[in-house]
């Protein structure tokens, strides 16, 4: 056995015995990387506890997301079940769940709590639900009356509390000082500084527990303590330069740095003035930063990497013994490594900084807790509030003043064990919440806490997630209750190749040790457990250009887009069912590749979650501007819009003609100038007046109904239902009317609302294209996994970091915590003169940087861990003028770098061509313009209602010369498919109101089904034989005895009945979403009936047919077992209205 399969060995072996020791009787934190089954692991310890207490409201389970929540409940209750069932057929891991299970029901039957018949006594839940749990149950502690409602989307709150802060100034109070020292030190800036407030008041969780500290208090004891803090944070980040430089390399250092420094002619304005006198080695104390800053600027450049160049400058002149010296240095300096950590050294910022900033920051403090004052305010007057102050009020209802509450003695002696997932993501004030409800607990008085996570998993910083508070738990524990520390190993995932790549590229990448400060956390190598595969690879992918264009520039982006495509068409083609995963560290990096995809491959149907920004899409952009039109007439750019939407559609000469030499008026009135509208063609008139009458009637109703309405009734008479194109159109104007529903009041509009709100939403996916395509940023993949997962655009720039009014940073010194704060630098003393220092928000900044930095790291290894057997990962790079390759800053390319350098620099630049060249010459650019064939008026009087949305394919796509029309064509499958969903929606709404329908009614919707399919992207022709089938089937039904019986009213009826189903697949849990037709309640049975439209002219032996349903209609049935009624199962189908039970 070679080393590595004894390294592999060791591994599993620790990993057997962890999970045998994480089931006992006692307190864990759980280290458990990607694929380890930390779940499974969760649901043994749960059930293990289950069979030990007296009631199962002793155990509580937290976690951070509904999805994790229901993940964790189905799969207790699973396990349950199968052991209720005593199934014998699972993997051998699942024996042990099993054995569990068994001792749990034992328990359950014992004390008579019947869980699986009861299964809401299990304590699964969110964070959130436990805050907002604790709330009503001590209202007026938590300082809540009622609960309010809580809303995800409060930015508008958040800028109103920053405003009336703001407005004190016109008030003579202490107020008025306040904001005044404020805004005297941003240079009078109010809109700079009402949108500081609004970002801090967002994350108001961070910094009101340290804000209180300041307010009141003693500024002599105030700089000690901050004083102190400093001085901690820069002797550990000179520990760091210490190794590097150690004492004897200084020994060596030293008589060359004293010569270099004297060689120089103005010693005391020079950066190595202060080694001239350097005699004695330097510590890794703050009282040698001035020498320790010296030296770096020594050693290394302004780019931070060493010197590799000297000269007279420098103090080395060309004499023969400057010449030797000068070999001295580099023979020394050679040596040295992480020139990075040296460079850090000049982030360090002087003493003196911080203390001079004290007054600075008490106004400031006290200015954000009267921000915070007023956004209480502000979420009283709206009736709702942020998930920040339901757990601050959750804590409330914990403690006051005078200590423990009643709610928590309640609450320490009704839970028993505590269990929380994720535990790498929790957040202070989380971590306070868990503090408080284990405060009373001993290490041996019986009561446990179970937490389990992977810190290299931990990404969501931008939620307030700290990685460090998962090693401070690991090290001292939580409170007063420490934990034991458990770290599992195997990948149950991944295969071989993956793994062992992933384990051997990142443990080059990641830092080599955890480090709270800076929110580092060393690699953990895992092994993997599952056989190898065939085509299981890792691929990095190359792309260099040498043509003078950046990683940036639109071609760039474009060659990459189309490569990716490629690849995905061909992996595709070797195999069509496999599970494919595009991730990105942006949403945008995300944009040309899905405008190449529909472009060039339309046959890659492909499902984006939460990608494409609501208003990227041209029917939301369309109906915004028709929004801001009717609002403000003398919005020009939106009234020009409006007039060019496809609805309208007026040529750039007749919008020339119309609004060309007149820049004063507004589009409407010119619009009413008849001299003008002659002029126009004759199709640009009367487009012009279709759209003119429209408005005219909709302007003069405005505020006479809700403004959805009101907006909505005006965008369909104008025609815009029949102006979607994609199959997705009708949907994502829904969601922007939905929003204008909720921001409308009185006939009003809140665009300030409308466009933060707009900057939140997202197209909706495409839930008819397969789901073995997906587009994702990588923190929405976590927790997913997939066969083959491309990681594409890695060298594409990131976002650029906002800044704070105000940096913490809390520090245990002598496990005393002190704290520093710091001011945003405005590079301007308040007396007038500038500063060029490094400041100590500059160096809390940098330390915020830098556990950015370790989280991209973290990020990177999450997407590489979701690939089960391939993993690509592509990157675009240009060869620079020195013909070297360098990744852009702060990408992730450079993060993996280390891993991937040789991949790069074997690789041949690709031969560019005039094809590949996207970028079009104005001159030669020429706008199309899509537009309806001709208007149609619609009846005023047509409620929104009773409007179909309705596309007409044919849309003109027009240059001034000629007209393309546009058609699309799809398969018969497709149509069938598109059939049978319109065939079930008109079943759905017969059932729910079937008195007020009837053969002609149906009759009457033949139209609106048609344009339902053409909407799809079917022909008219065959739409229109499609619809006719629909309508025929449909009236066969409503017309039988036995469709009328489906269709009537019953008990505990539903129609198109969604719901959840978990099931056991070679030892795992599959979750799926069942929709059940129709089901209801006759004569004490359950009737489960599905819906079946066949082809037109066929009829088999629908006994034989009905059969083939009966696996499908089992599985409903199974949904329905614990109602404890008989269960009837039956087909309909339509074309005969003859149902026929199975």
């Amino acid at each position: 056995m070679n080393q590595r399969e004894t390294k592999q060995t060791d591994l599993d072996e620790r990993d057997a015995l962890n999970r045998a020791r994480a089931l006992a009787h006692a307190s864990f934190i759980v280290e458990a990387p990607a694929g380890a089954g930390k779940t499974e692991l969760l649901t043994q310890r749960y059930l293990k506890l289950l069979a030990t207490v007296k009631e199962p409201e002793e155990i509580i389970a937290l976690t951070f997301t509904n999805k994790a929540a229901a993940e964790m409940r189905n799969r207790i209750l699973l396990s349950l079940e199968n052991a209720e069932r005593q199934t014998t057929e699972m993997a051998p891991h699942k024996l042990v769940t099993r054995e569990l299970a068994n001792a749990a029901l034992k328990q359950s039957s014992i004390q008579q709590w019947n869980i699986l018949q009861q299964p809401s006594r299990l304590r699964i839940m969110t964070m959130d639900a436990l805050c907002s749990s604790l709330t009503r149950q001590m209202p007026l502690l938590s300082k809540f009356g009622g609960q309010p409602a809580v809303s995800d989307d409060t930015e508008a709150h958040y800028l109103e509390a920053a405003r009336l802060t703001i407005a004190q100034i016109a008030h003579e109070t202490d107020e008025h000082d306040t904001v005044t020292t404020a805004l005297r030190y941003l240079d009078n800036n109010s809109e700079k500084l009402i949108a500081l407030l609004a970002r801090m008041l967002a994350m108001r969780d961070q910094w009101l527990p340290l804000a209180g500290q300041f307010q009141g208090a003693d500024i002599e004891q105030l700089s000690k303590n901050t004083e102190a803090a400093l001085k901690y944070l820069i002797a550990e980040a000179l520990k760091d330069v210490l190794a590097i430089v150690n004492p004897v390399t200084q020994d060596a250092l030293m008589p060359l740095a004293r010569f270099a420094a004297s060689n120089l002619s103005d010693q005391e304005a020079h950066d190595f003035a202060p080694l001239l006198d350097w005699q004695a080695p330097l510590k890794d104390d703050a009282e040698d930063l001035l020498l320790w800053q010296a030296l770096a600027k020594f050693l290394v450049t302004q780019s931070k990497t060493f010197r590799k160049k000297l000269d007279v400058r420098y103090g080395f002149p060309a004499t023969t013994e400057g010449k030797q010296k000068k070999e001295d240095y580099f023979a020394i300096i050679n040596q040295l490594e992480n020139s990075e950590i040296v460079g850090r050294v000049l982030s360090l910022p002087a003493i003196a900084s911080l203390l001079d900033s004290q007054p600075v920051i008490q106004a400031l403090t006290r200015l954000l807790m009267l921000a915070a004052t007023h956004l209480w305010a502000v979420f009283q007057s709206a009736g709702e509030v942020d998930f920040v102050a339901i757990a601050q009020s959750a804590q409330l209802a914990l403690e006051n003043e005078q200590g423990a509450t009643d709610l928590a003695l309640k609450l320490d002696y009704k839970i028993s064990h505590l269990l929380i997932d994720e535990f790498q993501d929790t957040s202070p004030v989380q971590m306070r919440l868990i503090a408080k409800l284990i405060e009373g607990w001993q290490p041996d008085d019986g009561r446990t806490l179970f937490c389990v996570g992977d810190p290299m998993q931990s990404i969501y910083r931008f939620r307030k997630a700290d990685v460090s508070l998962f090693l401070q738990a690991a090290n001292f524990g939580i409170g007063h209750l420490p934990l034991t520390r458990l770290q599992l190993s195997r990948n149950n995932r991944s295969h071989p190749t993956v793994v062992k790549w992933i384990n051997q590229a990142f443990q080059q990448v990641f830092p080599l040790r955890d480090d709270m400060h800076h929110g580092a956390i060393s690699y953990r190598p895992f092994t993997a457990t599952r056989a190898p595969a065939a085509e299981e690879s890792v691929v990095v992918h190359p792309l260099i250009i040498d043509n003078g264009d950046d990683e940036e520039s639109p071609d760039s982006k474009h060659i990459e887009a189309c490569y990716v495509a490629q690849l995905i068409a061909e992996i595709r083609q070797k195999d069509a069912h496999q599970k494919i995963a595009v991730l990105v560290r942006s949403r945008s990096h995300l944009r040309e590749l899905v405008t190449e995809i529909r472009r060039n491959h339309p046959q890659l149907a492909f499902q984006a979650v939460e990608i494409e920004h609501l208003n990227d899409r041209q029917t939301v952009q369309d109906a915004l501007s028709l929004t801001r039109a009717l609002y403000h007439r003398a919005d020009r750019v939106h009234w020009l819009n409006i007039l060019r939407a496809p609805w309208c559609g007026l040529t750039l000469a007749d919008l020339h003609i119309l609004a060309g030499d007149d820049h004063h008026s507004t589009i409407w009135q010119l619009m009413q100038s008849q001299e003008r509208l002659a002029r126009l063609s004759d199709d640009g008139r009367t487009r012009l007046m279709h759209l003119r009458t429209i408005l005219a009637q909709s302007l003069a109703t405005q505020g006479r109904m809700p403004v959805r309405r009101w907006l909505e009734s005006t965008w369909l008479r104008l025609g815009g239902g029949k102006c979607l194109v994609e199959v997705g159109d009708n949907r994502d104007v829904q969601v922007f009317f939905d929003l204008v529903e909720r921001l409308g009041f009185n006939g009003h509009l809140d665009f300030t609302a409308l466009e933060s709100g707009m900057q939140k939403l997202y197209a909706r996916p495409d839930i008819e294209a397969p789901d073995n395509l997906q587009f994702l940023t990588i923190h929405k993949s976590k927790g997913l996994e997939f066969d083959t997962v491309i990681l594409p655009a890695l060298n594409r720039k990131p976002r650029h970091a906002d800044h704070d009014l105000v940096l913490w940073q809390e520090v245990l010194v002598n496990q005393q915590p002190h704290l520093i704060a710091a001011p945003l630098t405005t590079r301007k003393e308040i007396s007038g003169k500038k500063s060029s220092a490094f400041t100590t928000y500059d160096f809390l900044k940098s330390l915020e940087t830098q556990r950015n930095d370790n989280e991209i790291v973290r990020l990177l290894y999450v997407a590489a861990t979701r690939s089960e057997r391939q993993l690509h990962l592509i990157a675009t790079m240009k060869v620079s003028q020195k013909g070297e390759l360098k990744p852009t800053s702060k990408s992730m390319l450079e993060v993996l770098w280390p891993a991937v350098q040789m991949d790069f620099a074997v690789a041949k630049p690709l031969a560019t061509s005039a094809s590949q060249n996207t970028t079009m010459d104005i001159a030669s650019f020429q706008p199309r313009l899509q537009r309806l064939s001709s208007p149609e008026i619609i009846a005023i009087n047509q409620s929104p209602e009773t409007q179909k949305p309705a596309p007409i394919l044919n849309l003109n796509s027009i240059s001034d010369t000629q007209a393309i029309h546009v058609t699309d064509q799809l398969g018969p499958q497709a149509l069938y498919r598109h059939s049978g969903i319109l065939a079930h929606l008109y079943m759905e709404m017969m059932a729910a109101e079937l008195t007020a329908w009837n053969i002609e009614k149906l009759q009457q919707c033949l139209p609106a089904m048609q344009a339902w399919l053409r909407q799809q992207g079917h022909a008219t022709p065959m739409a229109k034989q499609a619809a006719a089938t629909v309508l025929q089937a449909l009236q066969t039904t409503l017309a039988s005895k036995t469709g009328q019986w489906v269709l009537s009213h019953h008990e505990s009826a539903g129609s198109e009945l969604s719901l959840m189903q978990t099931t056991a697949l070679e030892g795992d849990m599959q979750v799926r979403n069942l929709i059940i037709d129709r089901t209801f309640v006759e004569d004490g049975e359950r009737w489960i009936i599905d819906y079946k439209l066949t082809d037109l002219g066929e009829h088999p032996d629908f006994n034989v047919t009905a059969q083939l349903h009966m696996n499908q209609l089992e599985r409903y049935a199974g949904l329905f077992k614990t109602e404890g009624l008989p269960i009837r199962k039956a087909v309909l189908f339509l074309t005969l209205g003859e149902l026929v039970e199975l």
